[in-house]
C-alpha cells in the first residue's frame, strides 16, 4: 500500500476541521445558509494555511446533491470527487503555469457551456498572482458578470500583485498565520491517532518551525517520524532540523552583556561545527532578543513560545538589559538579517555582527547621568559590573607639591564639519555605498531600507546603474524609478557627489547578482581609500 503523506490524509474535509480560520469558514457557512454565494472570491494569505483546502471545501458545500449546504454528507458522488480532483465541474488551475492570455482565453470560451453533472462550474485558480497583466485583462470582463453556472476562486500568496480591477470585483477573505500553540494541539491529536511517540517539546519546536503554516508543520511531522521512529525528542528534532539550542542564544547574549569580543570567533565556530547557516542564527537571534524584551515587562514571559525552564531563564535574564540597549541590538541584527542573503561571505558577516554587538557600551539611564554630574556618584561602567576602586597614593611618599589646577579656559563652540564629497568613482560608490544611501535619501527610512537592497553595477556618462535580486518585484523599481525621475534625489546627490549624477534601476539574473557581489569582494579597500583621498583615478 503506498504511503498518503499527513497533509493529504489530515486534509479538512468540513468546515469545523479547518484550523484557524474560524471567521473565514463561519462567514462562508453564513453565505450558503443565507444563499447570498458571490460570483468569484479571492482566498489571501501565507502558504500552508488552509487557502485550497477552503476553496474545495466551499466547492463540495456549493455543488453537493443535498445542497447547497454549510455541511456537505461527503457521500454523495461530487463529496468523493471533488477532494480527489475527479470532478469535471470543478477545475483547479495552477496560475504558474497556465499564465498567458491563451489560457484565459480558452477559459472564457468555455466557461459558457453548462456544467456536466453538479450545480456549479467551478474554477479555483491557485497562485492566481502569477497571471500576466493581459491575462488579468481578459479575464475583467467575463469575472464582472459570469455565467449563472459558473464561479471564481482565487488563492495567492502574494495579494499586492494581482491588480485592484480584479480584487473590486472579488470578496475578499484574508486567512492568518496560525499560532504556534494551534498547529501544536492539531499535531498532537495527528500524533495520537496515528500512534506516533513525540514529547511535549518536541511537537513545539516543529510548531515553532513551521512558522505558522499548518502543512510545513505536518511535512516535519513526517520526516521526523522516518527519523525516529522510536519516538520523537526534542533533542532529535534539533539534530534533524538544525534547530539552535536554547543554550547558546543564551551564551551570545551573556558574551553582548560582558563585552567579551574574545569569545565571538569561538562561538561562531561553534555554530559552524553544528552546520548551523548564519542566516538562520541572525533570526533565531532576533527572537531571543525580542523574548529578553517580552520578558522584562510582569506578564510578558506569558508571549514566550518556549517550555517553562526556558521562560524562568529569559526571566532571570531579562532585568540584565536595558531596554535602550536592546532595542539598539535589535536594530544591528535586523539590519544584518537583511544583508546577510547577498552577501558574498556569510560567516564573516555574522562575526562582524556579533563583534559590533560586544562593542556596544551600555546606556545610562537620566538619573544616573544627573548624579554623576552633580558629583555624588560616578556612573556605573559598561557591562553593569562593579565599580571601578579608585587607589590613593601614599601623601608619606610623595615628595613633589600637587601641581595648581590649570586655568578656566573659555570653551569654543565647535562648528559641525563640513560633508565631504565623493568623486564619481565605481569603487568609491561600491565601498561606501551604505552610506551614500542615507545621504542621498536625507533620512526617508522606507527609501533607504529599499536602496541598500540594490548593489552598484556600472556608471557611465554620469549614470549609475544599481541592480536589484529576483525576488525585488518590477512594482518596486518602477517605484525607484518614479522617486529618481521627480527629482526627489537631486539634493542629496549634489551633496555627497561633486559632479551631477543619475540613478538608473534594473532588475539582474542570479548571475549577474552573483558577478557584481564578486566583484564588490574584488576591491582592493586600500585603492578605494587612495581614491576617495587624494581625487584619484583608476587608468588600469
Amino acid at each position: 500500500m503506498s504511503f498518503l503523506v499527513t497533509a493529504r490524509k489530515w486534509r479538512p474535509q468540513k468546515f469545523e476541521e479547518v484550523v484557524g480560520q474560524d471567521g473565514v469558514s463561519r462567514t462562508l457557512q453564513n453565505a450558503i445558509k443565507a444563499g447570498r454565494i458571490a460570483h468569484s472570491y479571492i482566498f489571501a494569505g501565507p502558504r500552508g494555511i488552509g487557502k485550497t483546502t477552503t476553496a474545495r471545501l466551499l466547492a463540495k458545500a456549493i455543488n453537493c446533491s443535498k445542497g447547497p449546504t454549510p455541511d456537505p454528507c461527503g457521500q454523495c458522488v461530487p463529496c468523493k470527487e471533488i477532494p480527489d480532483g475527479r470532478c469535471m465541474d470543478v477545475l483547479e488551475i495552477d496560475g504558474a503555469s497556465n499564465r498567458g492570455v491563451g489560457e484565459i482565453r480558452n477559459l472564457r470560451d468555455n466557461i459558457h457551456f453548462n456544467p456536466a453533472s453538479c450545480r456549479k462550474k467551478i474554477y479555483i485558480i491557485d497562485e492566481v498572482h502569477m497571471l500576466t497583466i493581459e491575462a488579468f485583462n481578459a479575464l475583467l470582463k467575463t469575472l464582472e458578470e459570469p455565467p449563472a453556472h459558473a464561479l471564481f476562486i482565487f488563492a495567492t500568496t502574494e495579494i499586492n500583485r494581482v491588480p485592484a480591477t480584479i480584487l473590486s470585483r472579488c470578496q475578499r477573505f484574508d486567512f492568518r498565520r496560525l499560532a504556534t500553540a494551534e498547529i501544536s494541539g492539531h499535531l498532537r491529536h495527528i500524533a495520537d491517532q496515528e500512534g506516533l511517540k513525540a514529547t511535549d517539546e518536541a511537537i513545539g519546536l516543529i510548531a515553532r518551525r513551521a512558522d505558522g503554516a499548518m502543512r510545513d508543520a505536518q511535512s516535519l511531522l513526517d520526516q521526523m517520524a522516518t527519523f525516529s521512529p522510536e519516538g520523537i525528542t526534542a533533542e532529535e528534532v534539533r539534530t534533524a532540523l538544525g534547530i539552535v539550542p536554547e543554550e547558546l542564544y543564551f551564551k551570545v547574549s551573556d558574551l553582548v552583556k560582558d563585552n567579551r569580543t574574545q569569545d565571538v570567533f569561538t562561538i561562531v565556530e561553534d555554530f559552524d561545527t553544528r552546520g548551523l547557516s548564519p542566516g538562520e542564527l541572525l533570526r533565531g537571534l532576533c527572537d531571543h532578543f525580542l523574548n529578553l524584551m517580552k520578558a522584562a515587562e510582569p506578564s510578558g514571559v506569558e508571549y514566550i513560545e518556549a517550555p517553562d525552564e526556558v521562560r524562568n531563564q529569559y526571566r532571570q535574564e531579562a532585568p540584565k538589559f536595558k531596554q535602550n540597549d536592546l532595542l539598539r541590538i535589535l536594530a544591528i541584527l535586523q539590519e544584518a538579517f537583511s544583508e546577510i542573503r547577498r552577501h558574498p561571505q556569510p560567516r564573516l558577516k555574522l562575526e562582524l555582527t556579533l563583534l559590533r554587538l560586544a562593542s556596544l557600551e551600555r546606556t545610562a539611564s537620566i538619573e544616573e547621568l544627573i548624579d554623576s554630574l552633580q558629583g555624588n556618584k560616578p556612573p556605573q561602567p559598561p557591562g553593569g559590573g562593579d565599580e571601578p576602586k579608585v587607589t590613593t597614593p601614599d601623601k608619606s611618599r610623595s615628595s613633589t607639591p600637587p601641581e595648581p589646577p590649570p586655568e578656566p579656559v573659555s570653551t569654543r563652540i565647535k562648528e559641525p564639519p563640513t560633508t565631504e564629497t565623493l568623486p564619481l568613482d565605481m569603487a568609491v560608490i561600491k565601498s561606501r555605498w551604505s552610506s551614500v544611501v542615507e545621504r542621498i535619501c536625507a533620512g526617508n527610512v522606507p527609501l533607504v531600507s529599499q536602496l541598500k537592497l540594490g548593489m552598484p553595477r556600472k556608471l557611465e556618462d554620469d549614470i549609475l546603474t544599481v541592480g536589484f535580486g529576483l525576488d525585488f518585484h518590477d512594482m518596486q523599481i518602477e517605484r525607484l524609478q518614479k522617486v529618481a525621475a521627480s527629482g526627489n534625489l537631486d539634493d542629496g546627490i549634489k551633496q555627497v557627489f561633486a559632479s551631477p549624477l543619475r540613478i538608473r534601476f534594473e532588475r539582474l539574473s542570479k548571475a549577474e547578482m552573483e558577478e557584481v557581489a564578486k566583484s564588490v569582494e574584488d576591491e582592493d579597500p586600500l585603492e578605494t581609500e587612495l581614491i576617495r583621498c587624494l581625487g584619484a583615478k583608476r587608468i588600469a
